[in-house]
């Protein structure tokens, strides 16, 4: 090993180390510090050097050894804890890792050796809200996130190495492709769940129309209804509830635009659905801006949207995509193949769930069975109704918001009308879209 790489890797690993040390210093909640900014740095010197020896051969399996004395020193550092009756296993785990990544430094992986410093100390360092959202998560919730980690590390590589699906003869895939719809499924199930998430953490601190925009991106109709059975209880948050309902089906709109670029990876469907739900949003949040500009707080409101990790969530959006794709090809390939306009009938099933039309129509555009125009027409139309799906539950809890906010439903519709009337016309009179 050369001068100037062995004094890079020292130095590196000095560096991680400290930082390492550093944060369990500042963070030992006024307890006596036993290892802090100068011990780690030198665990992770240490890990680094017994990799140097082994790799010039002067200590055969000396990482190992390495290993078995620091895994010595952590219950060393456990026993004094104990002794002094501190809790807590985190700091001799500590050690551990932090030798380990000195290690990968002396091994020349510094990217990952920085990573793992770095995810190390974030850890660390979050103690105090990562116990927070552990109190607030509950048993199920922890069972969907397992659920889900079944269907994205178990199911969904078993599905993708099976072949094509043939059913008497015919090829099921042309219809329903299971490896798309699966992956689709944890796409919106991982943006979904970040917005869950932040709902949990943040709770209504922010305002209504920002937890209706996270839960717009998890169930836009969930957050609609609760947000609307708010308002219904306290009169005097109506706009700031409508603002909110708003803003999640502004959140529906981008999540959907996202489904479609990943269905259709030419970008062809997202392309027509762009401007209108673009335009639908910007009249959302420009109503929310003016709403929430001096308005009181109110009081504290919690979303209660259930939890997009978990099977039940997972099967309804993959029967839901199943079923739009079968009626989409029945229309096209069908005996009602000739009537132009039968496509457009499934569009009615954005009052159901516009993310499964928007999948549906983006995937047989994809494979060239439908027009990329005519699927970003369906798309769109479903995205409208599924907005037109807002005002009848608001209406179902509340007569009186439902009358205060039809007129301001009624302007987003058109807003979004109007801009698909103009995109359509421009790409089928000046682009030559068919």
């Amino acid at each position: 090993m050369e001068t100037l790489d062995f004094l890079l890797k020292l130095g590196i690993s000095m560096a991680i180390g400290g930082l390492i040390g550093l944060e369990r210093e500042q963070h030992s909640d006024h307890e006596l510090v036993i290892a802090g900014v100068r011990t780690y740095p030198l665990i992770s010197l240490a890990g680094f050097l017994f990799a140097f020896l082994e790799m010039d051969g002067l200590i055969p399996s000396a990482v190992p050894l390495g290993l078995g004395i620091f895994g010595a020193v952590s219950l060393a550092y456990l026993f004094i804890r104990h002794s002094m009756k501190l809790t807590g296993f985190t700091s001799p785990v500590a050690i551990l890792v932090t030798y380990i990544i000195g290690v990968l430094v002396g091994y020349g992986h510094y990217v990952e050796a920085v990573a793992i410093g770095v995810a190390v100390t974030f850890v660390l360092l979050a103690k105090g809200r990562l116990h927070d959202f552990a109190s607030a998560v509950t048993q199920a919730e922890m069972m969907g996130a397992l659920q889900f980690m079944l269907v994205a590390f178990i199911l969904y590589p078993l599905v993708l190495g099976m072949g094509p699906l043939i059913v008497n003869g015919f090829n099921v895939s042309n219809v329903v492709s299971l490896p798309s719809v699966m992956l689709t499924i944890i796409l919106v199930s991982v943006i979904s769940f970040i917005s869950f998430l932040a709902i949990i953490y943040f709770g209504s601190t922010k305002g209504l129309a920002f937890s209706g925009l996270l839960g717009g991106l998890v169930n836009s109709e969930a957050a609609a209804a609760s947000l609307s059975g708010y308002a219904a209880k306290y009169a005097r948050m109506e706009k700031q509830a409508l603002a909110g309902i708003l803003l999640a089906n502004a959140g529906m709109l981008a999540r959907n635009i996202v489904i479609t670029g990943f269905s259709d990876t030419t970008f062809r469907v997202a392309l027509v659905l762009l401007l209108p739900a673009a335009a639908m949003g910007a009249v959302s949040v420009l109503y929310s801006w003016w709403t929430e500009k001096g308005a009181s707080p109110g009081k504290k409101h919690a979303l209660k949207i259930e939890s997009p990790f978990g099977m039940r969530p997972a099967v309804i959006l993959g029967v839901l995509i199943a079923v739009v794709s079968a009626m989409v090809y029945t229309v096209t390939k069908g005996p009602w193949g000739d009537v132009w306009w039968a496509v457009y009938l499934t569009a009615v099933l954005g009052f159901v769930s516009s993310a499964a039309v928007s999948f549906s129509v983006g995937t047989l555009a994809f494979t060239g069975q439908i027009s990329a125009l005519v699927a970003g027409e369906v798309a769109t139309i479903a995205c409208l109704i599924s907005t037109l799906n807002k005002l009848l539950i608001i209406r179902s809890n509340s007569k009186e918001l439902a009358g205060r906010s039809w007129r301001t439903i009624a302007a987003v519709l058109a807003a979004g009308v109007a801009s698909f009337v103009l995109v359509d016309g421009y790409l089928r009179l000046y682009l030559g879209w068919q």
